[in-house]
């Protein structure tokens, strides 16, 4: 930067995905996917092919990967929430980082904001339990009774929520290609982490402007700086 040359943050206001970008929830995902298939009757015994249920809305992943009706669907869903409200909300851990880069967001002056398809009260609980929770200012998420899979609205929740609009300069980040998606159909910057469940290549051909493999190299890409 030359001298006398001012600078102003890139980023006006980063916007999180939960699960898989501000914490590890896999093992609590999975551990209350297979008690709700086991309950079922649905045998199942590997976790990795249940990591595609980190991410999409839980109906939606119980009626596309079993071929379940949608009733069926809807019970699965409430058997998997009836070990999640006790047991999975504490099967979280946050990603090594994410405590410091909150803050430093914060100080920065840059509002941050949680888009999830995971329930909102179970977005709360676990980042009140993780120590979190003050350092976001607003949380988009979803009611118990929300089956919609598209995640632009969660987004344009989260825009209004901060105060912010589309056309100002925002961070979508996420891990997924839900994440993605949402940020091209709002015309938002889309941050992809490649430290999530989802692939580089997903992200890569999801439209993901930018991607981060640690939770550093995200901070490094929020916080730069541009000359002015």
């Amino acid at each position: 930067m030359r001298k006398g040359e001012k600078t102003m943050k890139y980023y006006t206001a980063a916007i999180f995905d939960f699960d898989g970008t501000l914490a590890d929830s896999g093992e609590g995902i999975i551990n209350c996917v297979l008690y709700a298939l086991h309950k079922f009757g649905i045998p199942e015994e590997d976790r990795q092919k249940l990591t595609y249920f980190i991410g999409p809305p839980l109906f939606d992943s119980f009626r596309d990967l079993y071929g379940v009706s949608d009733a069926d669907a809807d019970r699965l869903v409430a058997l998997y929430r009836e070990r999640y409200h006790t047991k999975g909300v504490l099967e979280s851990r946050l990603y090594e980082g994410i405590p410091s880069l909150l803050k430093h967001l914060r100080q920065s002056g840059i509002p941050t904001a949680v888009c999830s398809s995971k329930p909102e009260k179970f977005v709360r609980e676990i980042s009140q339990n993780l120590g979190i929770l003050e350092d976001l200012d607003a949380i988009s998420a979803v009611s118990f009774a929300d089956k919609n899979a598209d995640k632009a609205p969660l987004l344009q929740k989260a825009l209004d929520l901060l105060g912010v609009k589309a056309s100002e300069k925002i961070a979508m980040v996420g891990d997924r290609h839900f994440d993605m998606e949402a940020a091209a159909t709002l015309g938002v910057s889309a941050i992809g982490v490649g430290y999530g469940f989802g692939s580089r290549e997903e992200l890569r051909q999801s439209g993901a402007d930018k991607i981060a493999d640690t939770v550093e190299e995200l901070e490094t890409i929020l916080l730069e700086e541009e000359s002015k």
